[in-house]
């Protein structure tokens, strides 16, 4: 039975892992900045199958106006059971008043639009130059 944690319960080696198996190696070179994207989120959702972590999302949010869900993450052995859809609806049911924005995958698109997510008004990125 999977069990969800919203305490930050992290396990980094794991997290690592899935983070490089959907291409996203740029945010585990550093640990100390991986370390710090999950202190710093507000709401951090985590998936365990017994002793294993098996999914993980994020939000940052001022829990009154807006959030933005990011890195939403299933190993590829647990993904069609739900798992991402129970994580962005704990990250939900955080906060009633609050609109979210997301960041993700164009590939999953179909996924959260089944959720109920829909295209936005405007949505803008600065990309830092190194």
């Amino acid at each position: 039975m999977i069990m969800y944690n919203t305490d930050k319960k992290v396990d980094y080696d794991k997290l690592k892992n899935l983070f490089n198996e959907v291409g996203w190696n740029d945010k585990t070179e550093d640990n100390n900045r991986l370390l710090l994207m999950v202190e710093n989120s507000q709401i951090v959702v985590t998936a365990w199958d017994e002793g294993r972590m098996v999914g993980f999302a994020r939000c940052t949010t001022d829990y009154v106006f807006n959030g933005q869900i990011n890195n939403v993450v299933v190993d590829s052995k647990y993904r069609k059971k739900g798992i991402g859809k129970n994580l962005i609806n704990i990250i939900f049911n955080s906060s009633k008043q609050v609109t979210y924005m997301l960041r993700g995958s164009i590939s999953n698109e179909g996924f959260y639009r089944s959720l109920g997510f829909e295209d936005g008004p405007i949505s803008l990125i600065y990309k830092r130059k190194s």
